[in-house]
């Protein structure tokens, strides 16, 4: 039997209809009045710049905000957060239809959720859809409580090498494992790769790359731990190693190449991966490690690409006369006199959050197999080198093993100083490290004692909440060949020594 239809249902079908077709109506409407301010992502860590991302379909908004760029602030519980070089509202800029911004991570900013707001737009109402993000921190692999190494800074054959040990015996390179056991360390820390190598063109030196499987193996068999780093971006030479873009210092007005690699060099991080690949793969290799790990000599290459990132800083209104040699002349006067700290500050972030980029792709190659340690310089908490320690923590640093080296006694106090205010120990794994030579500690009337002094300040002062988590000393090499004074290398292992225990009863060992 054929359905029939009721009188009321064409008015049902048009019913139908119109609510759509207005229902469609509203939404587009909806859609086109919304505005996002958003992240990129939902957390960050200390080393990054949170993206920060305005859209909406508004023709009338986006007019205005073409005009008038608009600006952002960063809150954490209701107070506005300023970042570096003292940016408190950061000005977004149209990049593909949207409104775009980065914002850098502040030093060693608080771990937690922070918001984003949206400054002079309050008419917006609920039409504004914000979302915050968090600043997290990376756990880095855990170190043995109250951490010893001794540390070996040479390239010297070690198949040929004949070292005078503790008991006064000349013997041959396990000599130097015999200083490692009398002191009473962890650990054996050495050099393995440095550029360039002994032939032209060749990129790592090779004289120990045999031998490092053997020391390793020794350890082992001494109950030690072992480890090996390379130099990364500061070569040995003044003569270049092919492929390679090297940093460039300011000199009689004219920018020169140093002997140091550029940090925007995309070919170094790669090479030194697979250098620290190779020495992962060897088992009884415990840590692999990174000196020289910044901005080492120059930096001025950089300049352009600095000011084209870094939010707070500007240019000079000449700039786009200039040439690139007249850039980097004027970025390089205007970083040595130092009278603007909030280009400074932003100098020191930018550089620092190269050097964690690099870390980070080295980390990404390496992987977790093996902890990874960095050697940091320490004036103004790393920063005047470009290296911050919770930035590097973050990349993928285990430890990082400051060298508190070249200070008179007062500037080693403000060093301590400056560390203890910055940092805790949940914030970064410090190992504190002392170099081994009568000059460099002024001459001290009772010399090795001044190394021990020192080193224990450093152990039990670097953090306000706790002692350091290891201690380094620096190097075997120096206390057997260099410029010990009357000591000998016994007057200076023995201070040395005393340090272990001291860390040692304090983990409770």
């Amino acid at each position: 039997m054929p359905h029939r239809r009721g009188p009321w249902t064409p008015f049902f079908v048009l019913a139908v209809l119109y609510a759509v077709v207005f229902g469609a109506r509203a939404l587009y409407q909806a859609a086109v009045r919304s505005v996002r301010l958003e992240p990129g992502k939902a957390a960050y860590l200390h080393d990054e710049f949170v993206d920060m991302n305005l859209s909406t379909r508004d023709p009338v908004l986006l007019e205005r905000w073409k005009r008038e760029a608009p600006e952002i602030v960063v809150r954490r519980g209701g107070l506005d957060v300023t970042t570096i070089a003292g940016v408190r509202r950061l000005a977004l800029r149209e990049e593909g239809g949207m409104f775009r911004g980065a914002w850098p991570v502040p030093w060693n900013a608080e771990a937690g959720d922070y918001e984003i707001a949206l400054i002079g737009q309050e008419g917006l109402g609920d039409r504004l859809k914000r979302h915050g993000f968090k600043i997290e921190r990376r756990k880095p692999a855990a170190l043995p409580r109250g951490f010893s190494i001794l540390t070996l800074e040479s390239v010297t054959p070690l198949e040929s090498m004949e070292v005078v040990g503790p008991d006064g015996r000349r013997t041959d390179w396990r000599g130097l494992l015999d200083w490692a056991q009398y002191v009473g360390v962890d650990a054996f820390w050495m050099l393995g790769g440095q550029t360039p190598g002994q032939k032209s063109g060749q990129l790592w030196v090779s004289t120990n790359r045999a031998m490092i499987a053997k020391v390793a193996k020794e350890c082992r068999r001494r109950g030690l731990k072992f480890g090996v780093y390379a130099m990364c971006y500061l070569t040995m030479s003044k003569e270049k190693v092919g492929g390679y873009e090297y940093a460039l210092d300011i000199k009689d007005g004219r920018p020169v190449e140093t002997r140091a690699i550029s940090l925007r060099d995309p070919k170094r991080p790669r090479d030194v991966a697979a250098l620290l690949k190779s020495w992962r793969e060897i088992p009884e290799v415990d840590y692999v490690g990174l000196d020289y790990i910044r901005n080492a000599l120059g930096g001025y290459e950089l300049a352009e690409e600095f000011f084209a990132e870094m939010p707070g800083v500007r240019p000079p209104p000449e700039w786009p006369r200039l040439t690139r040699e007249e850039r980097m002349v004027w970025f390089a006067r205007k970083k040595i006199m130092r009278l603007d700290p909030a280009f400074i500050d932003a100098w020191q972030w930018w550089r620092s959050h190269k050097v964690a980029g690099i870390v980070r792709r080295i980390k990404r190659e390496l992987g977790d197999a093996k902890p990874l340690w960095a050697f940091t310089l320490t004036w103004d908490k790393g920063w005047h080198h470009g290296q911050d320690p919770v930035m590097m923590n973050d990349a993928g640093i285990d430890a990082d093993a400051l060298m508190l080296y070249e200070a008179t006694r007062e500037q080693y106090d403000a060093l301590i100083s400056d560390w203890r205010r910055y940092v805790k120990r949940g914030d970064v794994q410090l190992i504190v490290g002392d170099v081994i030579d009568w000059p460099l500690h002024q001459r001290a009337a009772d010399g090795p004692g001044e190394f021990y002094r020192r080193s224990i300040k450093a152990v039990d002062q670097i953090y306000a909440d706790g002692p350091a988590f290891g201690v380094f000393f620096h190097d075997i090499g120096r206390a057997l060949w260099g410029r010990v004074g009357p000591w000998g290398a016994r007057g200076w292992m023995d201070e040395a020594r005393r340090v272990t225990r001291h860390i040692k009863g304090r983990a409770g060992r």
